[in-house]
């Protein structure tokens, strides 16, 4: 007993400090939670201030727009003055840019009248290890004829964004559909390779509403180049938090590509790698066909600066508090245990005792096969099936012939033995698990063959496999042994016919197996009428 109370001792003292520990870990991971609330605030307050930052230069490139549109000729030095001050109010614009369509017939000419600014213009395209070479001949050019600011982007001037198919599916694309479409990624050679992101706005001839008009009244297009980094920087100093690692990533069409990071070169997070309680992705609003998205985490002084003891605190105290908890839990837990092993195992004897009950009444206590209560039952069962799926049923009534002599002359407990040697024979006749034999009554057996399509070889194995038993029968008019005559019957039911006529038509066949000479087969003819509706 002393040996028993120590060891639920022990066991009740392990169970508070799980449960204690597990209220402590509950806290923690909703604390951790609370943490994750904020910190998605945070970045969905950076995002939008981003998504704020990324439409104002956009709206840019629009108010371009409207110059050209409000104006038939806008000379190189309107465009400057318009754009230059746009370039003081946004910092994170590297260039903006008046690109028109020329025409291949047109290009001599357009060449031409800007030397008078730049004696050196021509349209330029970038070779495989990109340097700028003259620009080859096509059907149409799309040079950056008007550059602001010029210092600093000189290489830029003329440079033909017909000449490179990404470019060219953008200024199709935007020419197409009439909104502004954005690049991919590039690096700026001229800001230490930091990454980079065209914009292009497509200026018309007019206001043309169908995709023929916009490409036949295709004036050019206003482009932009912005750096994501400073634009980046702009809208996080907006929003403050110290303690997050950012990279912004381009996924248009699944394509994840990094196009700024604030980790330092010498670390190497991977954000999509990383072992952080907490990690946020935030697509931003879709913009001039890119799709962009903010990856965060926050870094351990972040997480460390919202921590509190609390989880803890309770995880220690509550090992103490529920101690005696554990121990009320753990003996009603031992006797309800111990009430649901009795009830079970009374159910499992009442169950035993009622399925042994079941087989002894639908079986026959001489012979050990079904009896008439299991015949009935199966062949109402079987008869339904047959009618459901169309499938042909046979019927085989089966008698020992003369059995009453044989009774006389060897006594009843020779014919009890008969009838068990008998009922064994023709158990072992039939191969199917469906097959179903029982004792009709006195020396009568009877075989249901569900779903058969040859009822023949069955009955004649019945008879063969009793005559093989040499059961010697002196007062038979057959022969020297036990026989049994075999009556079948078949059908394919439907609802219209009679179950007991089937069955009488097996018996009938029985009695003509028995008046042809008996130890034989008789198969009766499909003949089955409905049973007739009583008229009252």
């Amino acid at each position: 007993m002393k040996t028993l109370s120590l060891s639920v001792l022990l066991f009740t003292t392990l169970v508070s400090i799980v449960i204690s520990v597990a209220i402590g870990i509950r806290l923690y991971v909703e604390e951790t939670r609370a943490i994750e609330v904020e910190f998605t605030q945070d970045i969905d307050d950076k995002a939008r201030v981003l998504e704020q930052e990324i439409m104002l230069n956009i709206e840019v490139l629009h108010a371009l727009k409207g110059v050209f549109i409000s104006s038939d000729n806008v000379s190189r030095e309107e465009f400057k003055q318009v754009a230059t001050s746009f370039l003081m109010r946004h910092r994170n614009i590297q260039a903006l840019e008046w690109i028109p369509r020329v025409d291949a017939l047109d290009r001599l000419a357009m060449e031409t009248r800007q030397h008078t600014f730049y004696p050196d213009f021509e349209f330029t395209e970038r070779t495989m290890d990109q340097n700028l070479v003259t620009a080859t001949s096509r059907s149409q050019h799309f040079p950056v004829l008007y550059l602001e600011p010029f210092a600093g982007n000189e290489t830029a001037l003329g440079f033909d964004f017909g000449s490179e198919s990404e470019f060219m599916t953008l200024l199709n694309k935007s020419r197409d559909i009439g909104t502004s479409m954005a690049s991919a990624g590039v690096k700026l050679v001229q800001e230490n390779d930091q990454t980079g992101v065209f914009i292009f706005l497509p200026i018309y001839q007019g206001e043309p509403n169908t995709l023929i008009k916009r490409q036949q009244r295709l004036l050019g297009f206003i482009g932009g180049v912005f750096r994501i980094a400073d634009m980046f920087d702009s809208a996080i100093k907006r929003t403050w938090v110290q303690g997050i690692d950012y990279t912004l990533e381009d996924i248009t069409n699944d394509k994840h590509q990094a196009l700024y990071s604030n980790l330092r070169d010498n670390e190497s997070i991977d954000l999509h790698q990383n072992n952080s309680e907490i990690v946020y992705q935030r697509p931003l609003m879709r913009f001039s066909g890119r799709q962009w998205q903010i990856h965060a985490m926050p870094s351990e002084g972040y997480i460390a600066e919202r921590r509190t003891a609390f989880p803890y605190l309770v995880g220690a105290f509550g090992i103490s508090a529920t101690l005696a908890l554990a121990i009320y839990v753990f003996f009603i837990m031992r006797h309800t245990h111990m009430i649901d092993i009795q009830v079970k195992e009374r159910t499992r004897d009442l169950n035993l005792a009622k399925k042994k009950l079941e087989a002894l009444s639908m079986t026959d206590s001489l012979t050990r096969i079904g009896n008439r209560r299991f015949f009935d039952e199966a062949f109402q069962r079987e008869w339904q099936l047959a009618i459901k799926n169309k499938t042909r049923l046979a019927l085989l009534m089966i008698d020992i012939d003369n059995f009453k002599s044989y009774n006389d002359s060897y006594g009843h407990l020779a014919g009890d033995q008969c009838l068990i040697e008998v009922a064994q024979a023709i158990a072992e006749a039939l191969h199917r698990p469906s097959d179903v034999v029982a004792r009709y009554g006195g020396e009568e057996f009877v075989v249901l063959l569900p779903d058969t399509r040859d009822c023949f070889s069955p009955a004649q194995r019945c008879c063969s496999n009793v005559e093989v038993l040499n059961i010697p029968h002196a007062s038979s008019f057959t022969g020297p042994y036990v026989t049994v005559s075999v009556g079948v019957a078949s059908i394919i039911p439907t609802e219209h016919d009679d179950m007991i006529k089937f069955a009488a038509v097996a018996d009938m066949a029985l009695y003509k197996a028995k008046d042809n000479g008996r130890n034989q087969v008789f198969i009766e003819a499909e003949n089955i009428k409905p049973k007739p509706e009583l008229v009252g």
